[in-house]
């Protein structure tokens, strides 16, 4: 049982990193194959250059999620966990735009179908404006005014020893138990 959770670990980034080594060939090749038997989109320079950023995040998630086995198979590294949220997700996001505007691409077999990929700095200035701006940045600086009539509300154990307060006259008794 030990060394369970880094054996699952390794399994779903070799299934995920397989998924993206497939997915990428697949579509990159027929992407080629159309631009060369078909002539269409009339220029390859988009998919060339907006084609690297995904290809570059695959290599290094393949470099930080590879698991390492040593010679009789035994796991050495689960590698980085490619499943958690945050920085992983969105570059999960980028390869996946790029893979859908390279589909669009073969499909439509236009060019203008690249413009979708300003999505992705579009949606970080989204996600920027969202975490850190919004708060400073607003259209009325003022605290808004609390009512003064409102009075605290009090505990039951602060009633408690209020009212024992008034019955004694404020004085705090003690009895003696013997």
């Amino acid at each position: 049982m030990a060394r369970q959770s880094e054996k699952k670990r390794a399994a779903a980034n070799s299934a995920t990193l397989q998924t993206l080594l497939i997915g990428s060939g697949v579509i990159n090749t027929l992407y080629i194959l159309q631009y060369y038997l078909f002539g269409r989109p009339s220029s390859i320079k988009p998919f060339l250059i907006l084609s690297i950023p995904a290809l570059i995040i695959q290599y290094q998630f393949h470099r930080i999620a590879k698991p390492t086995y040593d010679d009789r198979g035994a796991l050495i590294s689960a590698g980085e966990d490619l499943s958690q949220g945050g920085i992983n997700e969105w570059l999960l996001d980028i390869i996946y735009m790029t893979w859908i505007c390279d589909v669009l691409t073969i499909i439509i077999g236009r060019n203008w179908v690249w413009f979708l990929y300003l999505a992705i700095p579009g949606y970080a200035l989204f996600k920027i404006y969202n975490t850190f701006l919004k708060g400073r940045i607003s259209r009325d600086n003022t605290v808004p005014e609390v009512p003064e009539s409102i009075e605290p509300v009090k505990s039951k154990r602060q009633a408690k020893l209020e009212k024992r307060s008034e019955k004694t006259g404020g004085q705090r008794t003690k009895t003696m138990r013997a």
